[in-house]
């Protein structure tokens, strides 16, 4: 039986490395595949937190892809109960992945995150970087939904206090200390292999005295984008709650708003009211974005890379795609 070190032993000794724990539908994850291997990567190594996920059939020939299926002894191998939280669970498999590279750039993302620079690659993007430069990270840009704007994706850049004052009104004590946004507003980081004594996190990697390293932060100035799908719909998002509530999910300000709105009776007319008002944009809205540079369209054609990419595979099955918005 393989070792968690066996399945590593085809990582590329340099180049650009992206790496992330997916359980996603078979679209979603051959359109993210397609998305990092054109920005340039060398290789993309998923970890599927499914070990069976029909994903590993379709890529596991695939050049530049690297598939490890996450067995109980694959966890048991990098130190960590397969039982274990999902955050800690992916921390440590990335982790692994980055000790065990020998050079290059390793970027750690989510399956839910696609990397944009405005007229290069990812890969490009590293390969200028001065070589005292350990670390590049890059700013969230947020998908919201136009219905009334069929064509280029939404999304919403962090804005200042009086922008979320307008945009959300009543509401925007709840997204003030996420400057405008509901997920994550620090990003995710490429950093060069080989840095010692480090810990991976969700967006950075952190020395041993809790110093993060983030030599290097670009973002909507310099056409960079971390593009966050953060929202999925009502439905999607009415089913997290309980869990984002007892977890670092919400701010304290938004789970003291909704946490009453949860226990009390009939909830989901207010919820759905929130939900909207949160992540559903008409053009009225998305002028007052657009005033306080805090919108931003992108022609995304991760759906159709995807099936360019990979056109045999995506003719049955789940073919939905989380990016196809």
């Amino acid at each position: 039986m393989a070792t968690a070190q066996d399945m590593v032993a085809g990582l590329p000794e340099g180049g650009l490395i992206v790496g992330a724990v997916m359980r996603e539908t078979l679209g979603t994850t051959l359109a993210f595949v397609s998305w990092y291997l054109r920005e340039g990567a060398d290789c993309v190594v998923i970890c599927f937190d499914d070990p069976e996920d029909p994903a590993i059939n379709v890529l596991r020939a695939t050049k530049n892809v690297l598939c490890i299926p996450c067995t109980k002894g694959f966890w048991r191998g990098i130190g960590v109960a397969a039982s274990a939280r999902f955050p800690k669970r992916q921390n440590r498999a990335m982790q692994f992945i980055y000790r065990s590279l020998k050079g290059g750039w390793f970027m750690n993302v989510d399956g839910d995150e696609l990397v944009h620079l405005k007229g290069r690659t990812l890969a490009e993007e590293l390969a200028q970087t001065p070589g005292d430069i350990r670390s590049v990270t890059l700013r969230p840009a947020e998908n919201i939904q136009a219905p009334d704007a069929p064509g280029p994706v939404q999304f919403r850049i962090e804005m200042d206090r009086d922008a979320v004052n307008l945009i959300y009104g009543e509401h925007a004590g709840m997204m003030m200390k996420r400057r405008g946004l509901s997920g994550h507003t620090i990003g995710k980081t490429a950093n060069r292999a080989g840095i010692k004594d480090v810990i991976m996190r969700q967006h950075f990697l952190q020395q041993a005295d809790g110093t993060v390293i983030m030599d290097h932060v670009i973002g909507p100035q310099e056409g960079a984008y971390l593009l966050h799908f953060f929202d999925q719909g009502y439905d999607i998002w009415r089913a997290k709650l309980p869990w984002r509530l007892s977890s670092s999910g919400f701010t304290p300000r938004a789970r003291s708003v909704l946490e009453p709105i949860l226990e009390g009776q009939d909830p989901d007319p207010k919820l759905r009211d929130i939900y909207e008002h949160l992540h559903v944009f008409d053009a009225a809205r998305r002028a007052v974005l657009s005033q306080y540079d805090a919108l931003f369209e992108l022609d995304l054609d991760a759906e159709t890379l995807a099936a360019k990419t990979f056109p045999d595979a995506l003719k049955g099955g789940n073919q939905a795609v989380r990016y196809a918005i």
